[in-house]
Order: C-alpha cells, then sequence, then structure tokens
C-alpha cells in the first residue's frame, strides 16, 4: 500500500516544460495529432502562466486545423488564446484568423462578417507599422458587405482615386477639364507656337513667281 501511494504520487508530479513540449513534438512528427494535442493541453493546464503557453496554443490551432482538417475546434482555439492573453498580439492575430477561417475555410459570410467587426470593434487600427491586420480586416468587410470581389474592389478604389487626383490637379491648375481655353495671342507671336507670315513667300521658287529676286539674300549677306 506504501508503494502504491508513493508511484501514485510520482505518477501526478508535473513534468518539465521542456519535457512536455518535447514529447508533444514527437507525437506531432509521427502523426499522431490527438496524443501532441493531449500534451500541449497538460503542458497549458500545468503551466498557464509560461510564455510558451501561447506557443502552445497556436500549435493545437495548428493541428486541429491543418492535419485533423477541423477548422471549427481551431476557431475555439484561438478564441481561447485570445481570452487567456488579451494584451498580447497573439491575441489579436488569433481573432484576426477566427474571422479569417469563417470566411476563406468555412465561407460563412454571416459569421465571417460578425468575426470581423468584433476584431475590429477590438483592434480598431493598427499601432505597428509592420502590421497590417487591422487595415486588412477593413477591406475584408467592405468586400463581404459589397458582395464585390477583391480584385473589383482594388479597381473601383483606383478609379475613385485617378479620378479624385485629375480633379484635383486641375483645380490646382486653375482650369477646368470642359472649357480649357486656346492659346493666347501673346504665346503665339512669342514663338511658343510657329506663326507663318503669308506675305512673305516660302522658298525660291515663289519668290521668283513673286518678281523678287532670291540672289539680293546673298548679296545683303555679304
Amino acid at each position: 500500500m506504501f508503494l502504491t501511494l508513493i508511484f501514485a504520487g510520482c505518477s501526478n508530479q508535473k513534468k518539465a516544460e521542456d519535457v512536455y513540449l518535447t514529447e508533444a513534438k514527437t507525437m506531432l512528427d509521427e502523426k499522431k495529432y490527438d496524443e501532441s494535442i493531449k500534451n500541449y493541453r497538460d503542458f497549458i493546464k500545468d503551466y498557464p502562466k509560461s510564455d510558451k503557453a501561447i506557443f502552445a496554443y497556436n500549435q493545437i490551432a495548428g493541428i486541429q486545423i491543418d492535419a485533423l482538417k477541423n477548422p471549427q475546434e481551431g476557431i475555439k482555439t484561438y478564441k481561447e488564446l485570445a481570452e487567456k492573453f488579451p494584451s498580447t498580439k497573439e491575441a489579436k492575430q488569433g481573432l484576426f484568423m477566427v474571422a479569417f477561417i469563417y470566411d476563406e475555410t468555412l465561407k460563412d459570410k454571416e459569421n465571417a462578417i460578425k468575426a470581423y467587426q468584433e476584431f475590429l470593434n477590438k483592434y480598431p487600427t493598427d499601432s505597428d507599422p509592420n502590421d497590417k491586420m487591422s487595415e486588412s480586416a477593413k477591406t475584408m468587410l467592405e468586400v463581404l458587405k459589397s458582395g464585390k470581389s477583391i480584385e473589383e474592389m482594388i479597381q473601383q478604389n483606383i478609379e475613385k482615386m485617378g479620378g479624385q487626383g485629375k480633379t484635383d490637379s486641375m483645380k490646382v491648375e486653375g482650369i477646368e477639364e470642359k472649357n480649357v481655353p486656346p492659346p493666347t495671342k501673346d504665346l503665339k507671336e512669342s514663338g511658343t507656337q510657329k506663326k507663318e507670315d503669308p506675305r512673305v513667300p516660302a522658298n525660291k521658287e515663289e519668290r521668283k513667281k513673286a518678281g523678287e529676286d532670291p540672289a539680293s539674300d546673298t548679296k545683303n549677306k555679304e
């Protein structure tokens, strides 16, 4: 009985963090996905405040989505990660992935719109210049609500920006596109626009006919 209690006590002792993670990776490499998830879960249970707990959550979600083809369970894991570590960048990534999975994997438009909106309520802007998730979420939400493709939205924005830029440019120049005035008399006479004097014959033949001596040009030059 004494030995039984000793063995029971030993079996209830926590493993070291690295032991959990190594065993989980070994199971994953051997494609024993359920066993790998169990090791990661046991690790989170025994070390909930560990700085490697977020890594474990992401590993679990990855296995559920990619290996087990169970995106719904992956969504639950990402939500759990965001709830347990709300002030981390991984929480933001997790909530974005929730919306992305609804949208791209499950093709669940209603829940995707709801998830993107909830994401933007929490993260309306990107504070990190290298992080474009809020910007991407706004675009994806607009695409879902409009029913247009991303390509159509991009083209529409390009046309809109191009037209506005052209209008602004015309305003700065002080001219209206529909009513551009012709060159003024001053511009014509200043040489900007070449103008021939109809009173002067253009070549020697024409000048002979006009009664002028082309040789006089040479004499005058001398």
